[in-house]
């Protein structure tokens, strides 16, 4: 998850809490939850309040930009320390996130990909694809060896009136139960994406090449050209069937020609 930061340098950091605690009591914030805040003692907020002294414009734009953020953050903010490995001055706000967050070449490409393939399903009638659970669509990089390395739709895909429209975000390590199946199909077979829709019972009418994965979602042979794997449930667990493909938007083809061939 990418989180938004403001670095300080040490040297600044009272100074930056004395600003911040003169912004908020403007703001009709009382000390004592001032003080909670900003994890100091109430005398002190009294004092940062009623002591005058320049404060650097730097610094005062700074604190008005946390002090917003605060009060948009059911009044909670925390103070760390960032270790850094170089002796660059980095002041102001920053977003971090984490490695396989980072929109590298090959993530920017995964991420092209989902939306590409969403604009393929968007606003098309598959009512009769829709499982019981959420659907999704997952990609791996090239070498994924964990799900972190794989990209979907968070929280799957928005459906409505039996329509895909629309969808939440895109993260990386987020749909568990895709990401581990995908993991061991790449080793088997040559495909970085897949989708979950509901449980075809005539895969033959689809015109595309199926087999069946045993209980605990593994191959029942070794086939290694296939369009469609059918699950067929367990107890508490719904029939399924998953569409694989080289990337996204194959998938999401094979989507839209099984949703002809099976009107």
């Amino acid at each position: 998850m990418v989180e938004e930061v403001f670095l300080v340098k040490p040297e600044n950091k009272s100074i930056l809490k004395k600003a911040i605690a003169k912004n908020l009591y403007q703001r009709n914030i009382d000390q004592s939850n001032i003080a909670d805040i900003l994890k100091i003692s109430q005398p002190m907020v009294s004092i940062y309040c009623k002591k005058e002294g320049k404060i650097p414009e730097d610094i005062l734009n700074m604190a008005s930009k946390i002090s917003k953020k605060i009060l948009e953050n059911n009044n909670k903010c925390f103070f760390q320390t960032c270790i850094l490995f170089s002796n660059k001055l980095i002041e102001n706000n920053y977003y971090i996130a984490k490695e396989n967050e980072i929109l590298l070449d090959e993530n920017k490409e995964i991420i092209d990909d989902l939306s590409n393939a969403f604009l393929e399903l968007k606003d098309k009638n598959i009512s009769n694809l829709i499982p019981e659970v959420k659907i999704n669509l997952a990609i791996a990089k090239e070498n994924a060896k964990k799900p972190e390395d794989i990209a979907s739709f968070l929280n799957g895909l928005i459906i409505a009136d039996d329509k895909i429209t629309g969808y939440s975000g895109i993260r990386f390590g987020k749909s568990k139960h895709l990401s581990k199946l995908l993991i061991y199909l790449k080793e088997k077979i040559r495909i970085r994406a897949i989708m979950n829709i509901a449980y075809i019972k005539n895969p033959r009418s689809t015109g595309l090449k199926y087999s069946f994965l045993t209980k605990d979602y593994k191959l029942t042979n070794s086939i290694k050209k296939v369009d469609i794997l059918l699950h067929k449930g367990d107890f508490g667990i719904e029939p399924c069937t998953y569409v694989i493909g080289k990337n996204a938007v194959d998938v999401a083809k094979k989507i839209l020609k099984i949703k002809e061939e099976i009107k």
